[in-house]
């Protein structure tokens, strides 16, 4: 009561009881995995609740809140518990002050949901993605009665009570880059991108400030130096892209070792990947984090710069042998793509193997056990790598991207171009 200025009586105690009761009666659908397999759990939001029988009529009659005795103790469904354990490493904190103003349930999520996007500026979602984060995939389904109900409102009363302010368009299904799982006419809109998520003008008179909430601390990792302002501004770039899939004591580490631009293109490429019908990449986190944070991937390939006019071009030989370095180093780079690739899912890795075998059947030893074979047997291993190139085209074009325009600048000096 004293965190959010309520008034300490029994009126106050008996609304805080009722909406315990009310969220328990509140049905949430979660993703869980046990034993390997995924499956939804659908479970109430609070699963139970405790108040001190003996001494709450006495003391709730005598007004007397601030007394240790008085409290509301709420239990959770156990397959919460590893949800409710991330919330000690990532969650979204505002001032309580913004949403006091807000009528509408749906309104209040599309601003926690901007909220965490508000220092890129845009956000897109997937129509059905967004009306399921709102409770509503039953409802309203012509799209222009869920903008004019849901978004025009969430759009004017964010403008005029919070913090932050919008605005959005509607994605037709020719524009998505994406596979959808149903067939939808191309005019159809697919998805919502939200744009210029900015902070509101408050010399304008908006967002009056209504009260003073104390502010839940932020739980975030602190470094053993602290970061420059750069570094921060990074980690509140990248942070709100991945935090579905890993902490952030995680993505400190990946600022801490690995390029920016190394680790923009990592999520770009994945994201859109894994988005994908058919995607192969099952552990986003898991996959990010090997490809970020593998050295031979982000070493970064430093341009070769354009020889001054003035100066004598060297000797034709010693381009030969400079290109050669760099087409090998570029190959190098292919490898450890592919490597990486294959090593977090195990289940392709088999897969391709047995293709691998159809495809050079001698050069396989049927002796050798399949890891054997790959370790050794240089034509089965390129089977592999080559099969395994259709999979991983987004991650080979960046290294690409990283050498190509140093090799066609070298042919040019050589006199090839």
């Amino acid at each position: 009561m004293q965190d959010f200025g309520l008034r300490k009586d029994g009126r106050t105690y008996e609304d805080l009881k009722e909406g315990a009761r009310g969220l328990m009666s509140k049905i949430i659908k979660l993703k869980v995995k046990t034993d390997g397999v995924y499956e939804t759990l659908e479970t109430p939001i609070i699963g139970g609740i405790k108040t001190p029988d003996d001494v709450q009529r006495k003391i709730i009659q005598s007004k007397r809140l601030d007394d240790d005795r008085v409290y509301l103790k709420v239990s959770f469904h156990p397959d919460l518990k590893p949800f409710l354990i991330e919330l000690k490493e990532r969650y979204l904190v505002y001032e309580m002050a913004n949403i006091l103003d807000l009528s509408s349930p749906y309104t209040v999520r599309i601003y926690e949901l901007l909220k965490q996007y508000e220092k890129l500026g845009e956000r897109t979602i997937e129509l059905q993605e967004l009306k399921a984060m709102l409770g509503m995939e039953e409802e309203y389904k012509l799209y222009g009665h869920f903008r004019d109900r849901v978004l025009e409102k969430a759009k004017e009363d964010l403008q005029k009570y919070t913090d932050i302010r919008f605005d959005y368009e509607g994605v037709q299904a020719k524009n998505y880059p994406y596979e959808l799982p149903v067939k939808l006419k191309s005019n159809a809109v697919v998805a919502i991108r939200f744009y210029n998520i900015t902070k509101n003008d408050t010399s304008q008179g908006a967002v009056p400030p209504v009260l003073k909430l104390k502010r839940a601390p932020v739980l975030e990792p602190v470094p053993e130096e602290e970061g420059s302002a750069v570094e921060v501004s990074h980690f509140d770039e990248i942070f709100p892209l991945v935090s579905a899939y890993v902490s952030e004591q995680t993505v400190w580490q990946w600022l801490e070792k690995a390029p920016i631009e190394h680790i923009r293109t990592s999520i770009q490429t994945t994201l859109k990947q894994s988005r994908k019908k058919n995607s192969p990449i099952q552990n986003i986190g898991g996959y990010l984090n090997t490809l970020i944070l593998s050295p031979p991937l982000f070493a970064a390939a430093q341009p070769v710069a354009p020889a001054p006019k003035s100066q004598a071009p060297k000797e034709e030989k010693n381009w030969q042998d400079e290109y050669n370095q760099w087409k090998n180093r570029w190959y190098e780079r292919q490898y450890e793509v592919i490597q990486a690739f294959l090593a977090i899912r195990p289940g392709l890795r088999m897969e391709l193997f047995e293709q691998a075998k159809k495809t050079v059947p001698f050069s396989f030893d049927p002796k050798l056990s399949d890891e054997q074979n790959y370790k050794d047997k240089m034509l089965f291993a390129t089977a592999v790598w080559e099969l395994a190139r259709q999979y991983c085209q987004e991650e080979l074009h960046v290294i690409e991207k990283q050498y190509l325009p140093q090799l066609q600048e070298l042919e040019r000096r050589m006199g090839r171009a």
